[in-house]
């Protein structure tokens, strides 16, 4: 559910305001930011630095 959420945020940044501002992401320790990142870059980026 978690991942879900922030995928979608993130295509929401994506669409508004990433031609102006970087994303952060904030939570816990090992909680799948960086996978939640990753996975986010493959399905929306033709290339990205993993």
């Amino acid at each position: 559910m978690f991942k879900r959420k922030a995928i979608e945020k993130l295509r929401e940044w994506k669409e508004k305001y990433s031609s102006k501002y970087a994303v952060l992401l904030q939570g816990a320790r090992r909680v799948g930011k960086s996978t939640i990142a990753e996975n986010f870059a493959e399905e929306n980026y033709k290339s990205y630095m993993g």
